[in-house]
């Protein structure tokens, strides 16, 4: 294969008329694969890039799906909000002061956010007929549709009060992982103190709810992916907060969404079974023999692109560093057992196999294996998180005139 057969990054971008972060924005929305040459540099065919050219020519006259929007910007290998680094503000801040930075630009020293004690018994009733298994998403569908089945005003005025309540009814909402303690409303407790007790019954420390804000903090917000296009375009039609949340929770299940972290738990309960090794091998296949039993198998993508869920992430080709902010603080969980071993372990055989680093999904299904939450408790910390960003995005939406009805390129048969 001579070089004229691939492009670097910059040349594919010009080629196609738009900026890097927009040729990224297409590999995650996988219209196009890049592929790393040593050095870790991202190459494309350059008969990708041709196609994707050609294809653009076709659909020009299509409105673009861009939504203006100052809250989250990914590029050159970080996030920030509001023009503030992700990280070093969900390590500073509360989710709650997250949140609210998110919602209205500003610190808040202690937001106050009370609980509905009438609509938190409403939201437990309906879910009394539910199977007692049920994943934390459901439940989170139930109570955003209880409380959007309440006849709210809907007015501008009380959008931030809709929001503060609503995530507060999906924390508290959850029944308490010990059945055998009673429901307490808790209305003093910050939402990562209340989902703690509601996801583990390892005994709540400051240290252990420290992680876990941390993990809500940097899941608030992540741009404009799949659940927060369904969240906007539902702000756009003027949906309430509710409808919203509700909206975002029903694409958020996917497992190449919010619902990554589930099989990357299910992987790190396998290796306590039978060995990292062995673990990866199943979702992998062997290593190839390179001459060398200690030579690492090379991927050149995206875990998941391999067949195995967190492990590479394209907007990230460095790392994910929000995935390195949680890995560094999982001792603090001080896990039972060797758990916290077992994941080190993982990790040092994704990466002697040539794996790309951890996204964040790793890390959240890391922190709740190490937690011992059930089987979707990373699903469900993402999932109350990322309300936060839809309700953001509603609430810059509100503001906005924009009306768009989106069109199909038709490649269908002439009628």
């Amino acid at each position: 294969m001579t070089e004229r057969t691939r492009m670097t990054t910059t040349e594919a971008a010009e080629r196609l008329g738009v900026k890097p972060e927009t040729l990224y924005a297409y590999v995650s929305r996988g219209l196009i694969e890049p592929r790393r040459v040593p050095g870790g540099v991202s190459t494309f065919a350059a008969r990708d890039v041709e196609r994707l050219a050609r294809s653009g020519r076709r659909s020009r006259a299509l409105p673009p799906l861009v939504f203006p929007s100052a809250l989250t910007r990914i590029a050159d290998g970080r996030v920030t909000y509001r023009g503030l680094d992700a990280v070093e503000a969900a390590s500073t801040h509360t989710f709650e002061q997250v949140a609210e930075w998110l919602w209205i630009g500003d610190w808040q020293e202690r937001p106050s956010w009370p609980v509905d004690l009438v609509a938190l018994d409403r939201a437990v009733a309906a879910q009394q007929p539910m199977p007692t298994e049920s994943l934390p998403i459901d439940r989170f569908r139930v109570i955003a549709a209880v409380v959007g089945a309440e006849h709210g005003t809907g007015r501008q005025a009380d959008v931030l009060t809709d929001a503060r309540r609503l995530i507060r009814l999906m924390a508290h909402g959850l029944p308490r992982a010990d059945r055998r303690a009673a429901r307490r409303a808790e209305p003093a407790r910050s939402v990562a103190e209340v989902l703690w007790t509601r996801l583990t019954r390892l005994p709540r420390n400051p240290h252990r709810v420290a992680v876990l804000d941390l993990a809500l903090g940097l899941l608030a917000d992540h741009e404009l992916a799949s659940s927060t296009l369904a969240a906007r375009l539902a702000a756009m039609v003027r949906a309430r907060v509710p409808d919203v949340v509700g909206a975002g929770l029903n694409v958020l299940a996917g497992v190449r969404h919010g619902g990554a972290s589930v099989p990357i738990e299910a992987l790190l309960r396998d290796a306590v079974r039978v060995g990292a090794e062995d673990a990866l091998t199943d979702r992998l296949g062997p290593p190839r023999d390179n001459g060398s039993a200690a030579a690492p198998r090379r991927v050149a993508r995206s875990g998941e692109a391999a067949g195995i869920e967190g492990f590479g992430h394209e907007l990230y080709p460095r790392g994910d560093p929000r995935a390195v902010a949680l890995i560094d603080r999982l001792e603090d969980l001080d896990a039972p057992g060797d758990r916290l071993a077992v994941v080190r372990g993982v990790l040092a055989v994704a990466a002697h196999r040539g794996l790309p680093p951890p996204t964040v999904d790793l890390a959240l299904a890391a922190v709740a294996f190490c937690a011992d939450m059930p089987p979707g408790s990373g699903e469900a910390v993402f999932a109350l998180a990322r309300a936060a960003g839809w309700i953001a995005h509603a609430i810059e939406q509100y503001g906005q005139p924009t009306f768009m009805r989106a069109r199909v390129d038709y490649i269908g048969p002439d009628g």
